[in-house]
């Protein structure tokens, strides 16, 4: 919140507010107006040092929610791991600013990436790498409860772990359409036969869409659809 009540007023600088959110370094991050190939690189530095920050926090949030999942504390996990979600979307809802760039004006600016790559962001490995610690607490939460994977989607709201389940499927989603939209951002602007900054084609990249941070889960809550579809025409 700006200690000014005034609409648009910008901190001052040296501020307590300043001093506080480290502004002069943060607004400092992007590249200078001497700098820029092209007045789009500035949009795309922004959008991405920001997906920087929420991959971030959507880490700090499910490294937290993994430990009072361990804790059992089960509905302050589910809280969190809503928060992670919401992180992600901000991430996916910010893409649309990207949608604006020309390929032509994209084309301009890309020199300045060189091989760089979103696929070497450390914010998306850190979320990769905390999710996998997140799936084993909730398996060994599962275990602990007696509970197989058939068991607790066949139960469904019935069982304990139930909501939290969901919560980690609601996050996964979220995570994919974040990576569908960032693909259709990449077709829009290089084409399907494109070839990204480190040499993948586009067309690879839609391959990859097919990975689940939770597979395993999807899996056993699809497996009881099969099931009960097998069953009705037996």
């Amino acid at each position: 919140m700006s200690p000014d009540p005034r609409p648009g007023a910008a901190a001052a600088p040296g501020s307590e507010y300043a001093r506080y959110m480290r502004t002069d370094e943060l607004l400092s991050l992007q590249r200078s107006d001497a700098q820029l190939l092209h007045r789009d690189e500035r949009l795309f530095q922004c959008v991405h040092q920001s997906t920087e920050l929420w991959l971030k926090q959507a880490h700090f949030e499910i490294d937290h929610a993994r430990a009072l999942i361990e804790d059992g504390r089960l509905a302050a996990a589910q809280a969190l791991l809503a928060r992670a979600r919401g992180c992600v979307e901000q991430t996916t809802g910010q893409l649309r600013l990207l949608e604006s760039m020309s390929s032509l004006d994209f084309g301009l600016l890309r020199p300045a990436l060189g091989r760089g790559s979103g696929l070497e962001s450390p914010g998306w490995r850190a979320l990769r790498e905390a999710a996998q610690g997140l799936l084993a607490a909730f398996m060994a939460r599962c275990e602990a409860h007696g509970l197989t994977l058939d068991e607790l989607f066949r139960r469904g709201v019935d069982a304990p772990l139930y909501p939290l389940a969901e919560a980690l499927l609601d996050l996964d989603q979220q995570v994919t359409i974040w990576r569908v939209k960032h693909l259709f951002v990449a077709v829009r602007t290089i084409g399907t036969g494109g070839i990204g900054t480190q040499g993948m084609p586009v067309q690879s990249l839609a391959r990859l869409l097919e990975q689940r941070l939770f597979a395993t889960l999807w899996e056993a809550r699809a497996a009881l659809a099969g099931a009960y579809g097998g069953a009705a025409h037996a």
